[in-house]
C-alpha cells in the first residue's frame, strides 16, 4: 500500500513514517501544510492519504480542507484522518463527502501507540471501509439524544462565536485568537451558514444584525438545562 502523511509536527511525521516503512507500507511522500499536500498527491497518486486535521495552528481544520479537495479531485484515494483532536463535527464533514460514506477513518493519535492495529485500520480504509474512532461514535449517539444547534460547529468556530457574543469584533477576535482576520472572517461566514442564520441585507429581514443573532443563538445554546 502507498501511503502519503500529512503533519506539520516534525516529531509526529518522523514517527509516523517510520513506523509505517517498518511495516510493510511504503510512504511515497510527505507533506507539512495543504499547498504540499495536494502537489504530493498529485505527484505520487497513493493508495491512503493520513493526515492531521489541524495544520497551522490550534484553530484551523485544514486537513479538512485537504481532504474535501482530495476526494473531489482524486476519489480513488482512501482518506484517514489521525488527529488530537477527536470532534463529531470533523467526523461528520468527512463523512458528508460522499452520498454513501465510504474509504475514510477518523482516529486519534493515541493510536500510535498499538500500531499493529493502526496499520490494520489503514488496510480497511484502503479496501473502502469506514472507520472511527469509538469516541467520536459515542460523542455522535449522544448527540442525537439532545440536539444542540451549537453542536454542528467545530472548536475553533464555537471560540469564534463566544468572542462575537462578547462583543468583539472580527479584527478583535483575531488578535485574541493570534490568527489572520481572513481566518476569522471564514469562520463567521460558516458558522453563521451552519446555524441558519439570515445575513445581513437579507431583503425579508432588513435591519437584522448576523452578529445579534449569533449571540442570541450562543446564549441560547449555552442555557443550563
Amino acid at each position: 500500500m502507498r501511503v502519503v502523511v500529512i503533519e506539520n509536527q516534525g516529531f509526529y511525521l518522523d514517527l509516523l513514517t517510520d513506523a509505517l516503512s517498518g511495516r510493510g507500507i511504503e510512504v511515497v511522500g510527505r507533506a507539512a501544510n495543504r499547498a504540499e499536500a495536494l502537489a504530493t498527491i498529485n505527484e505520487t497518486a497513493p493508495d491512503l492519504a493520513v493526515f492531521d486535521i489541524r495544520l497551522t495552528d490550534a484553530t484551523d481544520d485544514e486537513g479538512l480542507w485537504v481532504a474535501e479537495k482530495v476526494r473531489a479531485q482524486y476519489p480513488d484515494v482512501a482518506l484517514m484522518a489521525l488527529s488530537a483532536y477527536l470532534e463529531p463535527a470533523y467526523a461528520e464533514r468527512l463523512l458528508v463527502m460522499d452520498a454513501v460514506p465510504r474509504a475514510v477513518g477518523y482516529l486519534g493519535k493515541e493510536r500510535l501507540g498499538d500500531l499493529d492495529e493502526l496499520v490494520q485500520a489503514f488496510h480497511r480504509i484502503a479496501r473502502g471501509e469506514v472507520v472511527i474512532d469509538p469516541y467520536i461514535i459515542s460523542q455522535l449517539m449522544a448527540r442525537r439524544r439532545t440536539r444542540n444547534p451549537l453542536d454542528t460547529l467545530t472548536p475553533a468556530e464555537r471560540r469564534v462565536l463566544a468572542l462575537v457574543a462578547e462583543g468583539y469584533s472580527n479584527l478583535g477576535i483575531a488578535q485574541r485568537l493570534n490568527t489572520k482576520i481572513s481566518t476569522v472572517e471564514h469562520h463567521v461566514s460558516t458558522l453563521t451558514d451552519k446555524l441558519g442564520l439570515t445575513q445581513v441585507g437579507d431583503p425579508d429581514r432588513p435591519h437584522v444584525n448576523i452578529r445579534v443573532l449569533a449571540t442570541l443563538t450562543y446564549l441560547r445554546g449555552n442555557r443550563p438545562s
